[in-house]
């Protein structure tokens, strides 16, 4: 028995509400989105899209970090290290870098990048690193190359890295113990 649709008024007020509503998105699709950068017709000003302080500040510090960077010698690049450190591979790489006996700091691309300052003139890592970055209790990478870099009145003036390059350690390991210090 084949069946039929009826044609009730309820039916057809259904029909034409289906109707109406696949119209209504359709037409919605279709609609162009306005700009976000447009409030009540008006383009948003220039000035909100200038950074704020802690914007500026961030870029700042970017800059400043680059200026260490350059003025601690450099760095290598992974493939570098790793020719000098006679082909040990990545992962003995990564494993020094965790371990603190070597010194890794954010490069471009987000790679490490490792401080020329920290090798010594036949490729070696310089000894004594690793009690450095404990003694100063941080394991900020632009910290600890700070640290090393700069001349420290509790060392005469002389930059750490010097006196580790020596094997003068204690010394080193007592400044950075008192680094931070008030009155140190």
């Amino acid at each position: 028995m084949a069946q039929t649709t009826q044609s009730t008024p309820e039916h057809k007020k259904m029909q034409q509400s289906s109707a109406a509503n696949t119209k209504a998105r359709a037409t919605t699709s279709r609609v162009k989105r306005q700009p976000a950068l447009q409030t009540a017709g008006k383009a948003v000003a220039k000035e909100a899209y200038q950074p704020d302080a802690r914007a500026l500040a961030l870029l700042r510090g970017v800059e400043i970090a680059q200026q260490d960077l350059r003025e601690a010698g450099g760095a290598y690049t992974l493939e570098q290290v790793r020719l000098l450190l006679q082909g040990i591979s990545r992962q003995a790489v990564d494993k020094r870098v965790q371990e603190g006996t070597l010194l890794a700091v954010p490069g471009p691309a987000n790679r490490r990048a490792y401080p020329t300052i920290q090798f010594l003139n036949d490729g070696s890592i310089v000894a004594g690193l690793k009690a450095v970055r404990q003694a100063l209790g941080s394991a900020n990478p632009w910290f600890i190359l700070n640290f090393l870099s700069r001349p420290d009145a509790r060392l005469n003036g002389k930059k750490p890295i010097e006196l580790l390059r020596r094997g003068e350690t204690e010394p080193v390991l007592e400044a950075a113990r008192l680094n931070g210090l008030q009155g140190a």
